[in-house]
């Protein structure tokens, strides 16, 4: 009879550690559904489990996390060997209503998410060398009007929604 009860336990155990918890907060889980990220990978784009532990509904901009990310090697942090420019990109209130992520109450979602949107920096990898990224970001309602869409958070927040007030910290094995 014992045997049959750790069993269950076991595939408990090994599903939830190929998954890292993301944020810091308790109303929200920001997951990432992978135990590293492939830095070979080009095209690969990762959607994140976004899961409402409360009866709130919220409003999350994937774009919002500002703070800042940097890259170990070896334990040791790794300088960029490049950074990339980017164009300033403002919404009107069409793109707020495609770019903003509401999130109902008790609900689950998968999407895309920038953890650092002030992160810019390559960086050279070895395949015999041991790398982390370290993020440590936050979200709240100045960051996520940056780009725009302040006029239509207002007219979420008169209905009762919440704009995600949370960070981001995180150590993320990476594969080179």
């Amino acid at each position: 009879m014992k045997k049959i009860i750790l069993l269950p336990f076991c595939f408990l155990f090994i599903f939830c550690s190929n998954q890292i918890k993301m944020n810091t907060g308790k109303d929200i889980d920001i997951i990432f559904p992978l135990k590293q990220i492939d830095t070979q990978a080009t095209e690969q784009v990762i959607e994140e489990i976004i899961k409402n532990n409360t009866d709130n509904t919220f409003i999350i901009d994937p774009q919002g996390f500002y703070g800042e990310s940097y890259v170990l090697e070896n334990e040791k942090v790794l300088k960029p060997y490049s950074y990339y420019r980017s164009g300033y990109y403002f919404r009107d209130y069409g793109l707020c209503r495609e770019d903003l992520i509401i999130l109902q109450p008790f609900q689950t979602i998968h999407h895309s998410i920038n953890y650092n949107k002030n992160d810019k920096a390559l960086y050279r990898y070895t395949k015999s060398n041991q790398y982390k990224e370290i993020i440590k970001s936050f979200h709240d309602r100045y960051n996520a009007t940056i780009l725009g869409c302040d006029d239509y958070i207002k007219e979420l927040e008169s209905k009762g929604y919440k704009v995600l007030e949370d960070s981001i910290v995180a150590k993320i094995p990476l594969k080179p």
